[in-house]
């Protein structure tokens, strides 16, 4: 398994067990900030945890083919995986705020740069995964 993989799938893992830890803490009875904890949660179950997985898993299932198979790791991979985890932690850090400060400029500021970095992510996974993804080439036998 490429190091790559085993970070998508490490850090998908540790956001799995932070968001359920955040959904239990959310749900105590004492505690007036669920409601804004929520989207927290969301965001680190399906796109710290679920898209990291898919990511990970699919860049290990789909190998390279033909020269580019010697190369271990590639920029775009490790790039996408920088660019949308630093767009979640932006998002964990403001996202609780969003809705107490909504008309602040500063606020949208960072909830547009967290979006930026993933949509940059996304870009970077699609140009690694976008060439392993080909048809499988059909070996003809000749009979003798």
């Amino acid at each position: 398994m490429p190091k790559i993989s085993r970070l998508f799938i490490k850090s998908g893992i540790i956001y799995f067990f932070l968001g359920m830890i955040l959904a239990f803490v959310a749900e105590m009875p004492f505690v007036n900030t669920g409601a804004l904890l929520l989207p927290v949660y969301w965001h680190m179950i399906v796109v710290g945890w679920v898209t990291q997985i898919i990511m990970g898993v699919s860049i290990w299932m789909f190998p390279r083919i033909g020269k580019e198979r010697k190369k271990t790791e590639t920029t775009p991979a490790y790039l996408a995986f920088w660019l949308l985890n630093s767009g979640l932690i932006l998002r964990f850090t403001i996202e609780p705020f969003i809705p107490l400060f909504s008309a602040n400029k500063a606020v949208s500021a960072v909830v547009l740069i967290s979006a930026l970095l993933h949509i940059s992510a996304i870009i970077s996974y699609i140009t690694e995964i976008w060439p392993r993804v080909r048809t499988r080439p059909i070996k003809v036998r000749r009979s003798e």
